[in-house]
C-alpha cells in the first residue's frame, strides 16, 4: 500500500472509481461545511454521512489516512483495511500513525507501510478511531494540512466533531465496523486481506465479542468478514494469546507494583522498566484489561511514561461504571468502559490527578446506589 504498491490498483476499470479534477473535488467539499461542536452528543451523525465520505474519497487525488496515537487493534485494523480498499481503487494514499505499530498487530498485511511522519500534497485527510485532533499526534501537521478537509470516522461517545464531515456512530462496536460500511459504499469487493484487518479491529475492540456493545449487527459484520476470508481463530490467537517475551517480563514488573485505591486498581510503567525488559513499544498490550479482572476493583488504570516524556493513561471499568467523562475532563476520550488520555506531567503528578478524578467520579456514580 505504499507508493510502490499503488500503481497496480490504477488499472481498475469501473468508471465510478475514476479520479475527478481538483475543481470538482473542491466544489464537493464546499457542500459540507466544517462542523464543530461543544458537545459530543450534537455531532452524532446521520446515516448519509457514510455516503458523503464515499463521495469525497472518490473525488480525492491524494489521501492521508491517520489513526490515533498509542494505536489499538481497532485503529490499526481500520487504517489497514481502508488502506487496502484505497489501493484497490487506485488512489494515491499514505497511511500514518504517530506511534509505531504494536507487536501484536505486526502480523496484519501492510503494517510495514504505516509511517509516523507522512509527506506529500494531500487533498483529503481521513481520521480513523480518533475523538479529537490532538489524538492524531505528530502524524497530523496542522501547518501543512491547513485547509485540507477532514473526514472524521469514529465510534467514540466523546468525539468532538472536528471534521468537515463527521461520521460518528457510538452504536458501532468498532470503527472497523464503520469502515466495512464505507468499503461497501465505495463498491470495493471485500477480499481476505481487507477482511482480516477489519475483523482484527472488531475482535479487539469487543475483547473477543464480550463487551456490552456486541450486538447482532456486530456479529453480522463479523460474519461478512469471515465469509470474505478472515480467520477468527487466527486473529484471536494473534491478539489475545501471543506476546513477546519482553512484554511478559514487563507485565511481571508492573504486576508486582500493583496498588489498590478503594475500588481502583492501578500500576505504572516507566521508561526505565521498558528499557530493562528490552521493550521499545509504549503500548500496555492488554495489561489494563487484565487488571480490571480483579474481583476487588471496578476500575483499572495503567500509567505509561512515553519516550517523549508525556504520560499515557489507559483506563478500563466494569459494566455500569462510566469513565469516559473522566478521560474527557483530562483532555482525552473513549468509551464508557474503555477510555484514556495523555498528560504532560511526571508519573507522580499524572497518577495523583487521575486517581483524584476517578475517586470523585466513582463516588458520584455509586452514591445513588447507597440510598
Amino acid at each position: 500500500m505504499s507508493k510502490a504498491y499503488r500503481a497496480e490498483g490504477a488499472s481498475l476499470g469501473d468508471e465510478s472509481f475514476e479520479l475527478s479534477g481538483s475543481a470538482e473535488f473542491t466544489e464537493a467539499v464546499k457542500t459540507k461545511p466544517q462542523q464543530r461542536s461543544e458537545s459530543s452528543v450534537s455531532i452524532f451523525s446521520a446515516p448519509d454521512e457514510s455516503q458523503t465520505a464515499a463521495q469525497l474519497i472518490r473525488k480525492a487525488q491524494d489521501i492521508l489516512v491517520i489513526c490515533h496515537v498509542m494505536p489499538d487493534g481497532d485503529a490499526i485494523g481500520s487504517l489497514l483495511g481502508l488502506g487496502w480498499a484505497l489501493h484497490k481503487l487506485g488512489k494515491e494514499h499514505t497511511l500514518a500513525c504517530a506511534d509505531p505499530v504494536p507487536d501484536s498487530f505486526a502480523y496484519l498485511p501492510g503494517s510495514e507501510a504505516i509511517v509516523t511522519h507522512p509527506e506529500g500534497n494531500h487533498d483529503l485527510v481521513i481520521s480513523l478511531d480518533c475523538s479529537d485532533l490532538k489524538r492524531l499526534g505528530a502524524a497530523y501537521d496542522q501547518d501543512s494540512l491547513r485547509g485540507v478537509p477532514i473526514i472524521n470516522i469514529d465510534h467514540h461517545v466523546t468525539n468532538v466533531g472536528f471534521g468537515r464531515v463527521n461520521w460518528v456512530d457510538p452504536s458501532s462496536a468498532a470503527t472497523a465496523q464503520m469502515v466495512l460500511t464505507l468499503i461497501e459504499r465505495l463498491e470495493v469487493p471485500l477480499d481476505p486481506t481487507m477482511a482480516t484487518c477489519l475483523l482484527n479491529g472488531v475482535v479487539t475492540d469487543t475483547r473477543g465479542f464480550r463487551t456490552p456493545n456486541t450486538t447482532p449487527a456486530v456479529m453480522e459484520a463479523a460474519t461478512r468478514l469471515m465469509t470474505a476470508g478472515a480467520s477468527l481463530p487466527e486473529i484471536t490467537e494473534q491478539v489475545f494469546n501471543r506476546r513477546p517475551l519482553a512484554v511478559i517480563r514487563l507485565w511481571g514488573r508492573a504486576l508486582s507494583a500493583v496498588q489498590l485505591d478503594g475500588r481502583i486498581i492501578w500500576t505504572e510503567i516507566s521508561q526505565a522498566m521498558k528499557h530493562e525488559c528490552g521493550l521499545s513499544s509504549d503500548s500496555d498490550d492488554g495489561l489494563v484489561s487484565f487488571l480490571t479482572s480483579a474481583c476487588e476493583a471496578d476500575v483499572g488504570v495503567v500509567f505509561i511514561e512515553k519516550d517523549d516524556g508525556t504520560i499515557d493513561v489507559s483506563m478500563r471499568s466494569m459494566s455500569g461504571i462510566d469513565i469516559s467523562s473522566v478521560a474527557m475532563r483530562l483532555g482525552g476520550g473513549g468509551h464508557p468502559q474503555a477510555a484514556g488520555c495523555n498528560l504532560s506531567s511526571s508519573l507522580v503528578e499524572a497518577r495523583e490527578r487521575v486517581l483524584a478524578e476517578l475517586r470523585h467520579s466513582l463516588l458520584e456514580q455509586t452514591a445513588p446506589l447507597q440510598h
